[in-house]
């Protein structure tokens, strides 16, 4: 039986001298991207508004980031890294293809094999701590160019997306507002180009979704070819909850009802010392989510096919719309 050991020898037989030779000639390789490591992973933990997170202390002081990032990596946790590409632009031989391919997950070549869409990921499992510190290190020292990115955010009203502003990640990253309030969420998409000169041929989008319901992340993680991280409600309070459309007054004043009664219960709840990961179990499962998705742009070219459909559920069509709509400003 084909084991975990017997993967880790051949991935590491495959990859480790290609990827060795990559960083003889630039150890900073994820100088644009690696903010995206950071944001998936507290992403997971916090409950302000996701983009705010860039204000931290522990992203913007270079050896807290550094101590965050490798917490990760010695907890294992090195699927973060995934949401940080890297394209390496040269010819590949069918050769060179056919030894590292079965070794690269998630990883994609272009048509004529002129290009590979990599990701932090694949280092963090080749790497140990010594070796993997030292490419983190260098990228935080060189990175400078993630709040020059073209960002765009995108709210939901009366059910369909509009574009509120189209900036750059570092403008919206300053922005400072209040957490909206109110027993029901509102839906809002931040949706950013990453470092097109490096990434192309491929691309690469990273997009927040906020105030959208759990319901509709069991359907969005389905694509897999996507990179998730997602709001814990383990960690983090259940607050906020979506209210479908098709609710008139009545309905959603009982399911209003039901939501604060869940709500006494679950805050009685973890009074008493209950886990909040146990305590949710009495709310309503409408509650409203966080998740950073980060992919190619084919991938998301993908997902806006298959969702933008008028039989998709209403939420994850109005994020197929509001990704349709960014990419059509990306390439008119």
């Amino acid at each position: 039986m084909f084991s975990l050991k017997d993967h880790q020898e051949d991935f590491l037989k495959r990859a480790r001298g290609f990827f060795d030779a990559l960083l003889a000639g630039d150890k900073a390789l994820f100088r644009d991207t690696l903010f995206l490591s950071f944001l998936g992973a507290r992403i997971c933990y916090a409950s302000t508004p996701p983009l705010e997170l860039f204000a931290e202390e522990r992203f913007r002081k270079p050896e807290e980031l550094k101590a965050f990032l490798m917490r990760l990596k010695s907890s294992g946790h090195t699927s973060i890294f995934a949401h940080s590409p890297l394209v390496v632009r040269r010819r590949f031989s069918s050769e060179e293809v056919a030894s590292l391919a079965p070794a690269l997950f998630k990883a994609w070549w272009n048509e004529d094999r002129s290009a590979l869409c990599l990701n932090l990921r694949h280092f963090a499992e080749v790497y140990e701590k010594e070796a993997f510190e030292e490419i983190i290190t260098e990228a935080i020292s060189a990175s400078k160019e993630w709040q020059n990115f073209r960002a765009f955010h995108l709210r939901v009203e009366d059910g369909k997306p509009a574009l509120v502003r189209e900036t750059t990640l570092g403008e919206l990253a300053e922005e400072r507002s209040s957490p909206y309030e109110g027993l029901f969420a509102q839906p809002e998409v931040y949706v950013v180009d990453v470092a097109p000169e490096r990434t192309t041929p491929f691309g690469w989008l990273a997009v927040v979704v906020e105030g959208f319901s759990r319901l509709f992340s069991h359907q969005f993680v389905r694509h897999t070819w996507l990179n998730f991280n997602q709001r814990s409600h383990r960690y983090t309070q259940v607050d906020q909850f979506v209210c479908p459309p098709s609710f008139d007054e009545e309905a959603r004043k009982k399911y209003a009802s039901q939501i604060k009664s869940g709500l006494d219960l679950y805050q009685e709840l973890c009074k008493r010392g209950i886990k909040k990961e146990d305590a949710r179990f009495v709310t309503p499962q409408g509650a409203a989510t966080t998740i950073l998705a980060t992919g190619p742009y084919f991938v998301w070219e993908d997902f806006v096919a298959k969702r933008r459909h008028l039989k998709a559920q209403w939420e994850i069509r109005q994020l197929a719309q509001a990704v349709e709509l960014v990419l059509s400003r990306l390439n008119p």
